[in-house]
């Protein structure tokens, strides 16, 4: 008689926790993006959907705008009320919304997302995303007549955009070149570009805004390329200045004196480049420079900018880079002056550049100092045209005492002559920094 009151006892036990499973309170619960969603042309939201208890048994999901409501997903998962769903996994749901194909105006619009769970309690959750729907692309207005752009050289434009946009700026190919409010006319928009020395004529600077919808415009440059040729050297290396150098920059012994030296030379510089771009990404939206760019005092000009350069060992090419920026010597640990007012945004190693400073000067233009032997500055301090901030050496790949400068204009290097010339500033920047009326070139 015990062992059947027992046998009753467990079956009860094991019947009430069948039932509390199956009267769960726990609703299944919906992952998705629920902060406003700007819709353009076409927008894909995800959604992810579980229940620990008894399992999901459908998922309906549809688009209220004004009065018309357009159903997007619904779907019933294999299961029943007493061992619940037949798969227990997340449900991984992705809706289109085409507003064009949907006969959607622009406007405010609700996206809902319902699950319910197979438990007794039929609970279900609700989730609500809101949408704006916008399919107009910006409107962009260059207000920058025909410019002529030497090759490896920089320019400036001049923009207006009718509505508010996510990004914009002006596209070299691969870079993008960050607009920034102009001057004096904040309702308009203006951005430095580069022109790297091997652009394609495919890759001619173009304008493009993207909205907070995705939707994206595109608007030609009008420019004319002044073509120039650039310099040409060989680097013959010898087995002392490659031990001494890799010594320097990697330490340790190494055997292979060639692989060692193409490591620094190849890969450290692709690594420096990279380093450098993301320096750059930030710049202060003002313009802080004033006048033309300070080369160094009493320096002669060695290597130039866009130096194509062969470097040989034993009679043989073994690697070809392009030198990208200016070699200046004056004497042995020459003061290093800033060449404009801005900030110090890097004071520190940089692999084949040694010690250098990069300083900051506004609208995406910066200027770096490298292989100097001291450092006389901290990084984030406002330096102004001529201060002292460091002294030439040679750190880095360099062969003798010199300064490596070299500017860049969103992370992209470009000839220093241009930023040295004041009358060049004057017409292709100044002219466009301080218009009160549309300019031309």
């Amino acid at each position: 008689m015990r062992i059947v009151w027992l046998l009753i006892l467990v079956l009860a036990g094991v019947m009430t926790g069948a039932l509390i499973t199956r009267f769960e309170s726990d609703a299944p619960v919906i992952d998705t993006r629920t902060q406003v969603a700007y819709v353009g042309k076409e927008h894909a939201h995800q959604f992810r959907v579980s229940d620990e208890g008894m399992g999901i048994e459908r998922v309906r999901i549809w688009l209220v705008s004004g009065d018309v409501e357009i159903e997007l997903h619904d779907e019933t998962y294999d299961g029943n009320l007493w061992s619940g769903a037949a798969l227990q996994l997340p449900r991984r749901i992705e809706v289109t919304i085409e507003p064009k194909e949907m006969g959607l105006g622009p406007g405010e619009a609700t996206l809902y997302a319902e699950a319910y769970d197979f438990s007794w309690s039929g609970n279900s959750t609700l989730v609500e995303v809101p949408l704006v729907i916008d399919a107009k692309a910006p409107r962009i207005s260059l207000l920058t007549g025909l410019t002529y752009v030497r090759r490896g050289g920089a320019e400036a434009v001049v923009y207006e955009i009718d509505e508010p946009v996510d990004s914009h700026g002006v596209l070299v190919g691969e870079f993008l070149f960050a607009g920034f409010p102009h001057p004096t006319r904040p309702e308009r928009f203006t951005a430095l570009y580069a022109l790297p020395p091997d652009t394609a004529a495919t890759d001619s600077p173009r304008i493009v805004a993207e909205d907070r919808a995705g939707n994206r415009t595109v608007v030609p440059v009008s420019i004319s390329i002044i073509e120039k040729g650039f310099p040409e050297d060989v680097i013959v290396l010898s087995d002392g200045f490659m031990e001494l150098k890799i010594a320097e920059i990697l330490g340790g012994e190494r055997t292979d004196l060639l692989a060692a030296y193409l490591e620094i030379n190849r890969d450290m510089r692709a690594e420096n480049a990279a380093t450098i771009r993301q320096i750059c990404e930030r710049s202060s939206g003002e313009r802080l420079w004033s006048e033309s760019f300070l080369q160094m005092p009493n320096s002669r000009v060695g290597a130039r900018f866009g130096e194509r350069r062969s470097y040989q060992y034993k009679g043989r090419t073994v690697d070809t880079q392009v030198h990208m920026g200016y070699d200046l010597a004056s004497t042995s640990h020459a003061a290093v002056p800033a060449a404009n007012d801005g900030v110090v945004v890097f004071a520190d190693d940089l692999g084949i550049y040694g010690q250098a400073v990069i300083i900051d000067h506004g609208l995406s233009l910066f200027s770096l100092y490298g292989h100097l032997s001291e450092i006389g500055v901290e990084h984030g301090k406002p330096v102004s045209r001529g201060d002292t901030i460091g002294r030439t050496g040679t750190t880095g790949l360099a062969g003798g005492d010199h300064l490596h400068f070299a500017m860049l204009v969103g992370g992209v290097f470009v000839d220093p002559l241009e930023w040295f010339d004041g009358k060049w500033i004057k017409e292709h920047v100044e002219a466009k920094l301080t218009i009160e009326e549309p300019p031309g070139s």
